[in-house]
């Protein structure tokens, strides 16, 4: 058994794998570990390395292996397009290195719907064509407000695609059109055969996307990390 981990600043995802792609939840707060069944960790990180100390001495994995995984110019037959591919943020990579793995020589437009979103076009013969970045719904939410006077917001999610009629709907509905607005460029720029959606917003983004051949895919990072076993 292999453990898998997305170490960010805030929080820390996990999932405990045996081969690639096949894929066991496990929180690394609630969930009990046996660490004599893992053989190694492997895990990206946007985190400073006393995080990734911490978790070994939390996790009681200290004797075992860990690797990082940062994003390269060439894995697992997919072509980085940055002309300095350690820049490319690794979850942006590892997303892709996920969809080229869950769908095969398939041309995918792949969406990361988190704090930002990020838009990549892989093509069907593993090359990276570029991207985009943008802030994600809670991102411009909350930059309108702390920029402005008069804006405010709601605790609670409220976005539709329709007009507002007050400043809290106004804010919200204008976010999420800005989101699938993009999107809708992106594929507008260059259809792909799959629209490949992952991320903490991807329920909310979903229900409006039906018009185009989704894939939603909640794990797709770790589809991607899952690779790296005994690679």
């Amino acid at each position: 058994m292999y453990l898998l981990l997305d170490i960010g600043n805030t929080r820390t995802k996990a999932m405990l794998a045996a081969q690639a792609g096949q894929l066991v939840p496990f929180d690394v707060e609630k969930d009990t570990l046996d660490s004599t069944a893992i053989k190694a960790v492997y895990y990206a990180a946007v985190a400073g390395q006393d995080k990734v100390q911490a978790l070994k001495k939390q996790l009681t994995l200290s004797e075992q292996p860990w690797r990082q995984i940062e994003s390269e110019a060439y894995r697992f037959g997919i072509s980085n397009c940055y002309s300095q591919p350690h820049l490319l943020g690794v979850d942006r990579w590892l997303a892709m290195l996920g969809a080229n793995w869950l769908y095969s020589k398939t041309d995918c437009l792949v969406i990361d719907a988190g704090t930002a979103v990020t838009i990549d076009w892989l093509a069907a013969d593993g090359q990276h064509q570029g991207g985009w970045i943008l802030p994600g719904l809670k991102l411009q939410q909350q930059s309108v407000v702390q920029k402005t006077a008069k804006v405010f917001n709601a605790d609670t999610h409220q976005a539709r695609l329709a007009q507002g009629n007050d400043t809290v709907s106004c804010l919200q509905n204008g976010c999420l059109a800005t989101v699938l607005g993009a999107i809708a460029q992106a594929w507008q720029l260059q259809p792909m055969t799959k629209l490949v959606l992952t991320g903490g917003d991807a329920g909310i983004l979903q229900s409006y996307l039906k018009a185009y051949p989704l894939q939603v895919q909640a794990d797709l990072l770790f589809c991607g990390l899952s690779r790296f076993i005994e690679s």
